[in-house]
């Protein structure tokens, strides 16, 4: 781990803890053992610390799904047990810090948005493509990465708040139905078979 990832790490559990806005640079500088001149040679200022920190932990997220997704028998296998896994209390935790991030760091969040869709539509892909080529997902109508933006989009619409308020769904449980249904809308005769199968033998997970 170099020296400024070690920083980044820290950093971004103070951020969690006292919120984007609350922590000020001395504390951070406090924190990592280093005076805060030095920790401007790091970084700019507190949005390009706060960017850094956000787009590290996504990354640390993202490189362990496609760990848990190698380990996986397939690719449903692992989307189920994603789902099932899934801390809803965490969820919300983390919903209500990028809200804060978006109010008070705007440009910060546009680029931790864009950065991150591009990271899932490309990992999306990938899915579906290896999904594909397990017999799981359909074939000839689309190809993935057609599929990939067609169901990012309709995950990220449900997702708003808006539509939440007006449904009266919590986030976490709206998003997680929605893409269960959209992946068993792309899924082959033997994908529908064990997403069906699956389902019966956990039926709390539509609850």
């Amino acid at each position: 781990m170099t020296n400024r990832e070690q920083i980044l790490r820290i950093t971004a559990s103070l951020f969690l803890e006292r919120g984007c806005k609350s922590l000020t640079m001395d504390e951070v500088a406090s924190a990592n053992g280093m005076s805060k001149r030095t920790l401007y040679e790091l970084f700019h200022d507190k949005a390009e610390l706060l960017q850094e920190c956000i787009l590290l932990q996504h990354k640390d997220n993202m490189l362990r799904s496609e760990d848990e997704l190698s380990r996986a028998g397939n690719v449903l296998e692992w989307f189920m047990h994603s789902l099932r896994s899934k801390d809803s209390q965490r969820m919300t935790f983390y919903y209500d810090f990028f809200t804060e991030v978006k109010k008070y760091y705007p440009e910060v969040f546009l680029n931790v948005v864009r950065d991150v869709n591009r990271w899932h539509c490309e990992m999306l892909e990938r899915i579906i493509e290896q999904g594909q080529k397990e017999g799981l997902f359909i074939t000839g109508v689309l190809d993935a990465h057609s599929i990939s933006l067609q169901l990012f989009e309709l995950s990220v619409a449900v997702t708003d708040r808006a539509v939440r308020n007006y449904l009266e769904i919590k986030h976490d449980r709206s998003s997680d139905c929605l893409m269960l249904f959209l992946i068993r809308g792309i899924a082959s005769e033997k994908g529908r078979a064990y997403i069906d199968e699956y389902l019966e033998n956990n039926k709390s997970m539509l609850k």
